[in-house]
């Protein structure tokens, strides 16, 4: 019975995994549409810039800052460039970076007729070479790591898991706030949060 029921357990899991990557399939294609309409060269042209212009900050490598920016702005139709805010910062220099690709994009943007090509939202992720990591950026930068091993995602989780079973729920959230740092569309990590929030409140 246990056997089944841990089995049970893994296929749940890998079926809600299974959903999170389509939906984050499907949020790359609906941005990579638009940026084919509004980015002068489409979006070959968008991740081409960002490669040219950002670099992985030392500092940011060196302290293993894993994790996926979610970089947003709007680009009205007669191409001004405005509201840019970065969810999920992750500072370490990471976020100058980004403000630095956006001011490189300023009149590359072609015209529209139409206000549902004007907000963009634009996941990105900086990663470390054999770190292992669910989660996915519409851009990814990835660089060898710092000269010693940073702490896979399964590391977090299981860490989490200990010390939820332990009631201690403070350092519990603090291990999942680093999961949601580095997959912030990872809705099984927000339903993991309000649960034990929900269980501190019951005692």
């Amino acid at each position: 019975m246990l056997f089944m029921a841990i089995a049970g357990m893994a296929l749940a899991q890998e079926q809600e995994q299974d959903l999170q990557d389509k939906l984050k399939e499907g949020r790359f294609e609906t941005l990579k549409h638009m940026l084919d309409y509004r980015f002068k060269g489409g979006s070959g042209e968008f991740e081409h810039v960002f490669f040219s212009t950002v670099t992985y900050p030392e500092n940011a490598q060196n302290n293993c800052i894993i994790g996926t920016t979610i970089l947003s702005f709007t680009v009205s139709c007669d191409n001004k460039l405005d509201n840019f805010s970065l969810r999920n910062p992750l500072h370490y220099g990471i976020n100058e970076e980004l403000q630095k690709f956006l001011s490189a994009t300023t009149d590359m943007w072609n015209t529209c007729n139409d206000d549902k090509y004007t907000k963009f939202e634009v996941p990105v992720l900086f990663t470390l070479t054999g770190t292992e990591t669910g989660a996915k950026g519409f851009l990814t930068l990835e660089v060898e790591n710092p000269g010693f091993s940073c702490k896979d995602d399964s590391y977090y989780l299981q860490q989490f898991e200990r010390l939820r079973d332990k009631r201690k729920v403070n350092k519990a959230l603090k291990m999942l706030d680093m999961l949601i740092r580095r997959d912030p569309y990872n809705t099984s990590y927000y339903d993991m949060k309000r649960d034990l929030l929900e269980s501190k409140k019951d005692k």
